[in-house]
């Protein structure tokens, strides 16, 4: 039986192929478009999110990872060969093609060794009165090899792109149908185990996570039926995940109280954390640290502009 069981969760930065799909906003992120985005940039992209993978949680590797801003199943097959050029054999993915305008979906991939998928769908999101159209939710349940049933949730909220007040309905909204969707597995198993994780484009204490989707941000006198962050203490440190102006934790993990309070493993907030080694940070002549993303205003190589997340809890 396994110790731990981990879980990771990386904005990958506009993961797409170099294929112009007509359906979707993507033709910049072609060999002819303006990012200039080619199979070399493409392959480097896939060597550096599978090495990523293979060092976060070293020396095991994650045994769910969820994934945001993958354009299709072409990405997620290169993704799943690079991983095995890694000698990571046993992964295999979850993936539907969403609605969203620009292509970028969410995603997960499972060790199979660890975890069996018995159920998979998508969440789709109508945002009320508006033309924009947003990111499938997606829902897994699966069971692990020490006979747990965890309920996985995978989201990445409506950016900010369009100013912060223009856009905060649109959280709201999708926190909302997050919400009834969480509270749909929660009311038939009060002793489910749900954990939701993704970019909210928000941090735990903005009110799509605080008071829309409810999460508590402490953890005394914890009960099932509630939702708990526990990304919360590193966001009360300073600790953030993406930079604007500043460090924001918006990627998080979020559990049911049942995630807490379980006899079979061990899951608190001080094993959940923003994954930050040197090579995934970008110093300037200053020495001020950002993030070593794909693309600034120009190709610049790196990662991502998000930082990943991890959680590993312990089997007892």
């Amino acid at each position: 039986m396994p110790t731990q069981f981990s879980f990771m969760f990386y904005n990958t930065e506009n993961f797409y192929d170099t294929i112009d799909d007509p359906d979707i906003m993507d033709s910049e992120f072609t060999p002819k478009g303006r990012l200039r985005w080619d199979e070399k940039k493409f392959n480097d992209k896939v060597d550096k999110l599978t090495f990523v993978i293979q060092d976060i949680v070293k020396p095991q590797i994650p045994d769910i990872i969820g994934l945001a801003e993958i354009e299709n199943k072409n990405v997620m097959m290169s993704i799943l060969d690079g991983l095995h050029r890694k000698s990571m054999n046993h992964y295999s993915f979850v993936h539907y093609d969403g609605p969203d305008e620009r292509g970028a979906d969410v995603a997960l991939i499972y060790n199979t060794q660890s975890f069996i998928v018995l159920e998979s769908t998508p969440v789709v999101v109508h945002l009320p009165g508006i033309e924009d159209r947003t990111r499938d939710i997606l829902y897994v349940r699966g069971k692990t090899t020490f006979d747990e049933v965890f309920h996985i949730f995978i989201v990445h909220f409506p950016s900010r792109r369009e100013g912060t007040d223009r856009s905060e309905r649109r959280r709201y909204f999708v926190a909302s149908e997050l919400h009834n969707a969480v509270y749909k597995v929660l009311s038939q198993n009060p002793d489910a185990n749900a954990i939701i994780m993704g970019d909210f484009n928000d941090t735990p204490d903005d009110n799509s996570i605080d008071e829309v989707l409810g999460a508590q941000k402490t953890f005394d006198d914890i009960v099932n039926l509630k939702l708990y962050n526990l990304m919360y203490p590193r966001h009360k440190k300073g600790i953030g995940s993406t930079y604007h102006n500043g460090w924001l934790l918006f990627d998080q993990f979020i559990v049911s109280g049942n995630m807490l309070l379980s006899e079979k493993f061990d899951c608190k907030p001080e094993y959940a954390d923003v994954f930050n080694p040197k090579y995934l940070l970008h110093f300037d002549k200053k020495g001020r640290v950002n993030i070593n993303r794909t693309y600034r205003t120009h190709y610049t190589g790196g990662y991502s502009d998000h930082l990943p997340i991890y959680l590993k809890i312990r089997t007892k």
